[in-house]
């Protein structure tokens, strides 16, 4: 808003009736109020700045009346209200408010009430209640305030009469042209034509001279076959005019043109409508094309692709060499051929990249050839940014090789804080090295060096900082070693803390985010190397904040997979013949993992259970094939069984359920509870073992813990000393599991389960066996109790 507010400002639109600022004035009418708000205010910022105005009533009107930047109505009413009641702001701000405030009435509103509305605003200052007490009183007519109005009134009929001289003169143009074409491109009058024709498209809005050649535009005012003459019209201004070049120019003349010199650009525009024009110039028709592309305001003009690919020397020879003098240049702080070159396409960006090379090895860019600092790090950053966007592997080799020079010691001002985000985005290594030399020297601050570096490197978003952090250089674990510098340098507990409502972002701000986006890119790293650096975030104390992010972003990507789930035509085959779906998501694939397992359990309480036979087996070997097996018997077409998968790293997981409608997997590490293991033992399992081993690919997020016992068994719970059965042991691992989900953020899934092969009833051998003893007993007490009688 305020570079609106400013170009308004300066368009001067009294006098200067561009199709830009019109635009711009137009597109602003349309501004919602808080926006509207903005703009004022800047307006009004910009305008105090440079001719501070003390009185209410005179700052209010020039910016309502002249040169204003947008009309206050009834839109406006709520925000200047509350701006009004703002005991934050000076008196003097709220005075001149109270004026934008006493003009916008609602409608239907009489004048005292109108005023006495606004009493409450101002109950702090009595000089404005008084302001109010006098305009509630029969007024007289404000002179001034008349004044501005008829002048405001008087440039508005100004407009308005030059546009219609405007319009009309187009029309009589127009009307010549359409009636006898010949005439008017006739030998006598052809270049006097091309020239009036040219000037009239300057009235012609998006479609003004500015872009040059339009034959868009002529076609559909005048048709084709004007359009055709009027193109070989403009073509022969070009030749006949010889444009000289900025080095050529007086001092005070280097940032001018001559207008004629832009109808020579159309005309070359136009000519280059053929696509092999750039082949029919002679070397000295090139040279001379070349000398125009200085005029094109808006980057190089498109026709200069088909020179360069075709007149490279010629290229080298004009705007090489006015590349060269311009760097030469000691004033210049922004070149606007460095732009044009950055912004460019590749094949013609390429031509200049030795010059640029040559005046960086000459080294015209450090300290004591300039005194201005601010512009030499500019035109030293503009070309560094050429160099590793358009150079070969040798040329950022080359620049590597000179960042590494330069940062040797860390960056310790302008010109060397150039090479900084240049080395980072160049070797990731050499980068992250590099900064931690240039913040280790200073304490953790709320604000300070630190600060800004994150905030330019990793947070502005609207920043020039070459980084990023998704590119290949940033492994998992140099991401960890950055994420780690952030939270020692950008600390949590100094953030900021920001009140509801609008607020302008300092480096603080930006540097929170750069935090926040170097730890989002940690969790977004993938395989098992990502997987390994996440879980060391997790058990980091450093990263107190982790768990609740990670939620956040764990949510947030189930979301997208669940709305991401789509079926396919066989899958929905496999769900009229099966009754179930193959699983889509992690989730899915998790629920789908206990269901089978508790079919398990049903299976060992049905009479042909497996129970037994499975109780007599000791090798967790053949365990692991038994209840494969079971699994691959229910699969129901929804996934595959694996046993002793072998992973990325070459761990061998137990037995793997791979769903057969999409990539994802459960894993289940099984452990024959006969063996000693502790509880602390098996807890240690799910997380070194089942987690860290078995679950670092992005497809692998669910995994359960299987136990088996045979015979009756207790364990000691590792912290309180009690005794657990195995449902008490599941327990306390699901507990276990529960705990990693959370720690890691809800990006996977565990649990714990139990298979118990002890026999569920006594067979009824054991019960006849056990009816004898007890008989046996009752005879041997009765016998007992008798010979005691007799004793």
């Amino acid at each position: 808003m305020r570079s609106a507010a400013i170009a308004l400002r300066l368009a001067e639109r009294e006098y200067d009736h561009s199709e830009h600022a019109k635009q711009l004035a137009a597109a602003i009418a349309g501004l919602p109020p808080d926006a509207r708000r903005l703009l004022f205010e800047a307006d009004d910022a910009f305008l105090q700045a440079h001719h501070p105005q003390t009185d209410s009533f005179k700052r209010y009107a020039r910016l309502a009346f002249r040169g204003a930047a947008m009309q206050l109505g009834t839109i406006d009413a709520d925000w200047v209200l509350a701006s009004l009641a703002d005991r934050g702001r000076s008196a003097e701000d709220r005075a001149m408010m109270l004026e934008v405030a006493i003009r916008i009435r609602r409608d239907n509103v009489e004048w005292t009430d109108h005023l006495a509305a606004l009493k409450p605003h101002i109950v702090d200052l009595p000089d404005l209640l008084e302001r109010l007490h006098q305009l509630a009183k029969p007024q007289k007519p404000n002179a001034e305030e008349r004044r501005w109005q008829r002048e405001d009134a008087r440039r508005k009929k100004q407009e308005e009469r030059r546009d219609m001289k405007a319009h009309a003169s187009w029309v009589m143009f127009w009307r010549e042209i359409i009636n006898d074409p010949e005439a008017v491109f006739g030998a006598d009058r052809s270049e006097n034509t091309a020239w009036n024709l040219w000037h009239a498209m300057e009235r012609s809005g998006n479609e003004s001279r500015a872009s040059g050649w339009n034959r868009r535009f002529i076609e559909r005012h005048f048709g084709k076959e004007v359009a055709d003459r009027l193109r070989l019209a403009v073509m022969a201004f070009w030749r006949k005019d010889r444009p000289t070049l900025r080095s050529e120019r007086p001092e005070t003349e280097k940032g001018t043109f001559l207008t004629r010199w832009q109808l020579g650009l159309a005309g070359i525009a136009a000519e280059a409508e053929d696509p092999k024009w750039a082949e029919k110039l002679s070397q000295y028709e090139a040279e001379l094309a070349l000398r125009y592309v200085s005029i094109e305001l808006s980057g190089f003009p498109a026709w200069l692709v088909g020179i360069a690919a075709v007149h490279a020397e010629a290229v080298d020879t004009v705007l090489g060499a006015e590349l060269t003098a311009e760097l030469d240049e000691p004033t210049i702080g922004h070149s606007g051929m460095l732009q044009d070159i950055q912004y460019g396409t590749p094949d013609v960006a390429r031509l200049f990249i030795p010059r640029l090379r040559a005046w960086l090895d000459a080294g015209k860019w450090r300290l004591g050839n300039n005194d201005d600092e601010t512009a030499r790090a500019n035109r030293l950053r503009q070309v560094v940014q050429i160099l590793v966007q358009h150079g070969d592997a040798d040329t950022k080799a080359h620049i590597h090789a000179i960042a590494k020079v330069e940062l040797v010691e860390g960056a310790k001002d302008a010109l060397s804080s150039i090479w900084l985000p240049v080395l980072m985005r160049l070797e990731a290594t050499d980068g992250i090295d590099a900064l931690e030399k240039t913040i280790k020297p200073h304490a953790p601050a709320k604000f300070g060096p630190a600060t800004n570096w994150f905030s330019s490197l990793f947070g502005d978003r609207h920043g020039h900082g070459e980084t990023y952090l998704s590119t290949a250089g940033f492994t998992p674990e140099l991401l960890l070693r950055l994420a780690r510098l952030a939270y020692q340098y950008v600390r949590p507990y100094d953030d900021i803390v920001r009140d509801e409502g609008s607020f302008a972002p300092n480096a603080r701000d930006y540097a929170e985010r750069g935090r926040s986006n170097i730890v989002d890119a940690v969790l977004s790293t993938t395989g098992p190397e990502g997987w390994a650096i996440k879980l060391k975030l997790a058990d980091d104390p450093l990263f107190a904040d982790f768990k609740d992010r990670a939620l956040v972003m764990a949510r947030e990507r189930a979301a997208e997979e669940a709305d991401a789930a789509a079926f396919a035509e066989a899958d929905i085959v496999a769900l009229d013949r099966y009754g179930e779906l193959p699983p889509l998501t992690r989730d899915e694939m998790f629920a789908l993992m206990a269901d089978r397992l508790d079919d398990i359990d049903d299976a060992l309480l049905r009479d042909d259970s497996p129970r037994a036979a499975w109780a007599l087996i000791d090798d967790e070997k053949i365990m692991r094939q038994q209840i494969a097996r079971e699994l691959r018997t229910n699969a129901n077409g929804a996934y595959t069984v694996d046993q002793e998968a072998v992973t990325a790293d070459e761990k061998e997981t137990d037995i793997r359920l791979r769903s057969s409608g999409s990539e994802h997997e459960a894993i289940i590490e099984l452990k024959v509870g006969e063996k000693e293991r502790s509880a602390a033992d098996l807890k240690a399992t799910i997380k070194d073992q089942l987690v860290a081993k078995y679950m670092a690919a992005e497809n692998n997020r669910g995994g359960c813990l299987l136990l088996t016992i045979k015979s009756a068994r207790t364990w000691l719970h590792p912290e309180s000393g009690a005794v657990l059965d195995l449902a008490g042991r599941v327990g306390l691992l699901n507990e276990e599991a529960a705990r990693i989900e959370q720690e890691m953020g809800g990006s996977l899934r565990l649990m714990a389960r139990g298979l118990d092969l002890r026999p569920r009833l006594p067979t009824e051998r054991a019960k006849s066996r056990g009816h004898q003893q007890t008989a046996t007993s009752r005879k041997n007490g009765d016998l007992l109790n008798s010979r005691t009688k007799r004793g």
